[in-house]
């Protein structure tokens, strides 16, 4: 049964005319519906596709990303550690010290230019005067262990001592011990 309020005024017109029957009404609706569904289902469609199309465009710029870092890194990072000519002459005509050329190269290494250029920086300046500075620090410096003169302990040192169980090494500084024991000696 066609509701009547749900019609539009020409369509109630045709109904109560004779001119549209019941299931004219729904078949028109019938066919709203069915081109609704078709048309979302396009809609959808094409959602679909465009998603499919950047998921491929992605796709594509990532490999391209990593193509183009892959290349970079390979021309950045040297098949084997040696260095060049030029680089061992900058470091000899530099006088850089051994223990040092580790840290000149990796500066150049990491800023990915020749090791005569970094010898040029200020950066590079700086930290091999520092390491200058404390390797000529450490060389004034008595660093050895050598070992000192021994003291002399007064009496009272040696009963201290004794008393905390050292004993003295020497026989002269045993005899003090004893004297000082037998208050012989202050």
């Amino acid at each position: 049964m066609v509701d009547l309020e749900s019609l539009t005024e020409a369509e109630k017109a045709d109904y109560e005319l004779g001119a549209k029957t019941e299931e004219d009404f729904l078949a028109e609706h019938e066919a709203a519906e069915a081109a609704k569904v078709a048309e979302e289902a396009e809609r959808l469609k094409k959602a679909e596709e465009l998603a499919n199309n950047y998921k491929i465009r992605a796709e594509k710029a990532e490999a391209e990303a990593k193509a183009k870092k892959e290349v970079v890194e390979e021309k950045t990072t040297p098949t084997n550690d040696s260095l060049t000519q030029s680089d061992l002459l900058a470091i000899v005509r530099a006088n850089i010290a051994e223990e040092d050329i580790d840290e000149v190269k990796d500066y150049a290494r990491l800023k990915n230019i020749s090791v005569a250029e970094a010898l040029k920086t200020s950066v590079v300046k700086t930290i091999l005067s520092e390491k200058d500075e404390e390797r000529k620090t450490a060389n004034a410096t008595n660093t050895g262990n050598g070992r000192r003169g021994s003291e002399r302990q007064t009496p009272s040192q040696l009963l201290e001592n004794a008393k905390k169980g050292v004993l003295p090494d020497s026989d002269e500084e045993l005899e003090k011990l004893i004297l000082a024991r037998k208050g012989l000696l202050k």
